[in-house]
């Protein structure tokens, strides 16, 4: 009886956690940033951030389904229902200080997050910080590739010229296949999020926008300023789409310079 529990209690598999904390202990006054990846993107992306980020700053990132260790789960592919699935496994986790930071899709999940938790569970961020993502009420949105239309030779590619896609990665036919779900189911996020009116967030909002981003350029996310009834900063950085990943220091030293700014660099 022993040995027969044994061998099924091997099978049972434990829920993998939505946020995951990449980093070793902070100072115990560090503020909680929830990280929403990019499209197609899990947590090992943006780990390089946490060694970065501390002690002032404590990182952690949220693994949606369908990627890294949650690959044989089916991704999520609209922006209401990642809310919904998300919010209870976050909002126990955010009762301290905490504040929200997503790129291109996250910075709609995060923005999104961020209102249903200060609507409905009384918990207000310190601050969202949106990078890499158009405003949702620019009306360039409607510009923008419908890229989850497209067949997967033509997804991969897009996807690889955005720069969004590994070297190592790009060419691995196996990786392909097994990425391509995922990819697809977030950019629909991205492209069927639809924006809903509602209060002005209570918290500031700071916005960061790639110099030589043809996604999101300054001018398609200064509208961000309509989200919020708080402080409001755009800054323009150099770089593209992924500004942040090509230069992971000394964009966390932007963030901690807004979130921080008592611990900024000088």
């Amino acid at each position: 009886m022993f040995q027969s529990s044994a061998r099924t209690s091997r099978h049972i598999r434990r829920p993998v956690p939505w946020l995951l904390e990449p980093q070793a202990a902070v100072s115990p006054q560090a503020l909680t940033l929830v990280c929403v990846p990019h499209a197609g993107a899990g947590p090992g992306v943006y780990r390089p951030f946490a060694r970065h980020l501390a002690p002032h700053l404590s990182l952690r990132i949220v693994h949606l389904p369908g990627r890294e260790s949650r690959i044989g789960e089916p991704a999520l592919d609209n922006l209401p229902e990642v809310v919904r699935t998300a919010l209870p496994q976050l909002a126990p986790e955010l009762r301290g200080r905490f504040a929200l930071w997503g790129h291109s899709m996250g910075g709609f999940v995060a923005f999104e997050v961020a209102r249903v938790l200060e609507a409905r569970f009384g918990l207000r961020a310190e601050c969202v910080v949106v990078s890499g993502c158009q405003a949702p009420r620019s009306p360039e949105r409607a510009a923008l590739p419908q890229r989850r239309a497209l067949d997967d030779d033509e997804l991969w590619l897009s996807a690889i010229e955005l720069n969004g896609i590994p070297d190592e990665v790009a060419g691995n036919d196996a990786l392909r296949k097994l990425l391509l779900p995922t990819l697809r189911a977030d950019f629909a996020v991205f492209e069927t999020y639809e924006y809903r009116p509602g209060p002005a967030l209570g918290c500031p909002l700071h916005v960061f926008a790639g110099r030589d981003d043809t996604e999101a350029a300054a001018a398609d996310m200064a509208a961000w300023q309509l989200e919020t009834r708080s402080e409001f900063t755009l800054t323009e950085l150099s770089g593209g789409h992924f500004f942040h990943l090509d230069d992971p220091m000394g964009f966390s030293e932007r963030l901690t310079a807004v979130l921080c700014p008592q611990h900024a660099s000088r």
